[in-house]
């Protein structure tokens, strides 16, 4: 039963008294008469001040509970005129306000932190209590992608709790990835940042190999100066005159040994210009015949399209002959290379013994080389130029045993 209906049955209850007394009095007693009368009237003010004074308050406090429950923080009580249900008022209008500016406050952090981690240009990912992926942004799909197919969660998986992990799995792509968790509701969710750490890693191993070049090539001109200088004081005829030119052309080819890695330091910087994407190709065409037809490998050029693009014709003829000359020793004799340009992509497909998915990852690294007395340095070269001019490409083997050289503008 509601206070209300409470109290309208109990001022009805009231209402037979004072008729009966009154009606009993009439004839024999009229001042019981007028008194039960004035009773009467004083009842209902009495009743009607002080429905205003508590019910009205009570019924105010009622809704607000009501607003609670139904959390809607937009609204406010009004005021009823009764000091001690108004303090109540006010403390209640006062924590309204509060809780609607911290809901106010906190959609507008999750929104800034909803376009923060959507336009991150690094990998972000959360997951529930299931390990299930509810959140995951662009450039996580993105960088996993091209890592490792469309297998995020089984990238993931791979990264223990708490840890960092660094995957490099070709040239192109190295991902630093970091797994931690927070407390939501209660309960343990994980998340994933993956950050793409290609250029940093490549600009350190660059700074490395030209540091090393550099000291080496400082210690080995110093030393064969030296020698040379040495060599040229002796005044020996016969066999020891034959050593000492044996000696001094074995130091003149370290000398130009180590001058190639110093020549690789000091790779240009590209001249962009305007130019057609096939120009390379026809421009050092007769070159490359050449290189492959003293191997008996056939060399075809297929130019399905064309496009205008800024770039250096001198270098990057150098590194489509770097390119042929590392198809040709694959090849070494009787096969096949294909030079293929299709508007902004260049490739070269060779049917050699291709690479190993061992080797796929290093091939770009500084100085490897599977080659035997190879220098490593070809390759790099080759990066070096593909990067200043801004280009994606890559080198691998596919499933019908022809290895592509691919490169795009």
């Amino acid at each position: 039963m509601s206070l209300r209906l409470f109290f309208i049955l109990f001022n009805l209850l009231q209402l037979p008294v004072y008729i009966v007394a009154m009606w009993l009095s009439f004839d024999k007693h009229l001042w019981i008469f007028y008194t039960a009368e004035l009773l009467f009237v004083a009842n209902i003010l009495f009743s009607i001040v002080f429905y205003r004074k508590v019910l009205v308050p009570l019924e105010v406090l009622s809704g607000a509970l009501d607003m609670l429950k139904a959390q809607d923080w937009n609204v406010q009580l009004r005021r009823t005129g009764q000091p001690e249900a108004d303090a109540l008022v006010d403390v209640f209008n006062g924590m309204m306000r509060k809780l609607h500016n911290q809901r106010l406050l906190l959609r507008e952090e999750q929104h800034f932190l909803s376009m923060l981690v959507a336009e991150a240009p690094i990998g972000v990912v959360v997951c529930d209590f299931d390990g299930k992926i509810i959140i995951a942004n662009e450039a996580a799909g993105n960088l996993a992608g091209a890592v490792a197919g469309e297998h995020l969660p089984r990238l993931l998986a791979e990264i223990k709790p708490g840890t960092d992990m660094t995957m490099r799995r070709d040239h192109a792509h190295s991902l630093r990835c970091s797994r931690r968790s927070f407390i939501r509701e209660g309960v343990p969710h994980e998340f994933f940042i993956i950050e793409n750490t290609t250029e940093i890693i490549a600009s350190a191993e660059r700074e490395a190999y030209a540091k090393i070049i550099r000291l080496m090539a400082h210690e080995v001109n110093n030393t064969v100066a030296g020698l040379l200088t040495a060599l040229d004081t002796l005044d020996l005829s016969g066999d020891e005159a034959e050593l000492i030119a044996s000696c001094r052309k074995r130091a003149m080819e370290l000398v130009d040994f180590i001058r190639r890695y110093a020549e690789l330091v000091k790779t240009p910087a590209p001249i962009l210009k305007p130019m057609d994407s096939s120009a390379p190709v026809i421009g050092c065409r007769r070159f490359l015949e050449s290189m492959c037809s003293s191997r008996n490998i056939k060399l075809d050029i297929e130019i399905a399209d064309t496009a205008i693009v800024q770039a250096d014709e001198t270098l990057l003829s150098q590194v489509l002959v770097n390119i042929v000359k590392n198809a040709c020793e694959s090849i070494r004799s009787d096969g096949r290379i294909v030079i293929r340009v299709d508007g902004r992509n260049i490739s070269v497909t060779d049917n050699g013994k291709g690479i190993s998915p061992e080797k796929q990852a290093c091939i770009f690294t500084p100085f490897f080389t599977d080659k035997p007395g190879g220098q490593g340095i070809g390759l790099m070269f080759v990066s070096e130029v593909l990067k200043g001019h801004a280009c994606s490409f890559s080198l691998a083997t596919d499933d019908n045993g022809l290895t592509s050289f691919h490169i795009k503008f």
